[in-house]
């Protein structure tokens, strides 16, 4: 545990003493990297399954492997090992590179990191709020474990940020390697298209959190048992398929960010289009939360919006109007991350953090 609360600490540390934007978010980085490559492969939750999973698409020969592989976007794999196509090739590639899982773990965590960083360093008005954000919200522990939607998290960063440049083709093409990661990315669509398109006001944030999430909340029961079952049959995942409701208090932190995003953040100082996005992401991210009440495991699609939050949550900061309370606010918010992360991290997959002691090849 020693570990994360060493990153979280440091990471304000730096911002003192590093005033060069570049430096500061290479470093962080580099310790970032350094924490989730450096990690043995009991250290997060699925490793087991994406393990063995590693092991058995490694005796595939290429002509078996592609096959295997389905426009549905699932390749035909032995059920344990139900893959999207584009999560198996990266396998089948990696381990023909001689990468052993260990090093197929150090490729997931260049990606993983450096599209993060990347991201931050374009847009956050504060970078050292956004990674500690990363750090304590779930984010890291998520790379750590949940390796296909992670990386399908990672292109669709790359894909907003060519998105925000007008390069359409290559934003698709980042796209389409999301969904070829995980399949619950094409839930990513609407966000690009309306953070291409049209740019958010405060009245149509508080009339869809104010008027449309409550709709949303009415009707998701309705929703849930009509179309998402429906579709996770389609997707031949039945087993995430729930019963009966489960309150969970991501819904409510959200809510409560929404707030006082609503109240505080100045609309009409919006920029760049990644701030809009990041509105919009904030509130879809509360209606995925309302349906995962029906399904705890649709929670996992989340952090594809709650990523968003590391743009977000600094901007508001930045804007708040009492400019000389900022120095106490953004602590107060640091320290609060901070205890979040602790309340997690007790009995967390990722606790104790062990270091890995074998080789990156086979």
């Amino acid at each position: 545990m020693w570990v994360y609360l060493f990153n979280v600490i440091t990471i304000p540390i730096y911002a003192f003493l590093i005033k060069d934007r570049k430096k500061f978010v290479l470093l962080v980085a580099l310790q970032l990297f350094l924490i989730s490559a450096l990690r043995s492969i009991t250290v997060g939750v699925d490793l087991d399954n994406y393990s063995a999973g590693y092991e058995y698409i490694k005796d595939l020969d290429f002509g078996d492997l592609l096959s295997r592989l389905r426009l549905s976007g699932l390749a035909d794999i032995y059920y344990a090992f139900s893959y999207e196509n584009g999560y198996a090739v990266l396998n089948w590639f990696s381990a023909h590179m001689g990468l052993s899982f260990h090093g197929f773990m150090v490729l997931c965590s260049v990606i993983n990191i450096g599209a993060v960083s990347l991201f931050v360093y374009k847009y956050s008005k504060k970078p050292w709020i956004s990674f500690v954000i990363f750090s304590t919200f779930g984010f890291l522990p998520f790379t750590f474990g949940i390796l296909r939607q992670s990386l399908a998290i990672a292109m669709i960063l790359f894909s907003y940020m060519f998105l925000d440049k007008n390069k359409k083709i290559y934003s698709l093409l980042f796209f389409l390697i999301a969904f070829s990661f995980h399949r619950t990315a094409i839930l990513c669509l609407p966000l690009l298209l309306l953070a291409h398109k049209k740019r958010i006001t405060k009245k149509v944030f508080s009339i869809s959190l104010c008027v449309g999430v409550p709709i949303v909340l009415l009707l998701s029961r309705l929703f849930y048992s009509t179309v998402v079952v429906s579709v996770l049959s389609i997707m031949r995942r039945e087993q995430y398929i729930a019963e009966g409701i489960s309150m969970n208090n991501m819904l409510l932190l959200l809510i409560i960010i929404a707030v006082i995003v609503m109240i505080f953040f100045n609309f009409q100082k919006i920029k760049e289009r990644v701030e809009s996005t990041a509105c919009y992401a904030l509130l879809l991210a509360v209606c995925f939360s309302i349906l995962s009440l029906y399904s705890p495991d649709l929670s996992r699609v989340l952090p594809f919006f709650n990523i968003f939050l590391l743009i977000l949550i600094p901007d508001v900061l930045e804007q708040y109007k009492e400019q000389k309370y900022v120095i106490l606010v953004s602590a107060a918010v640091y320290f609060l991350l901070f205890g979040f992360m602790c309340y997690n991290l007790n009995g967390s997959a990722i606790v104790p953090y062990v270091v890995y002691e074998g080789g990156l090849l086979w």
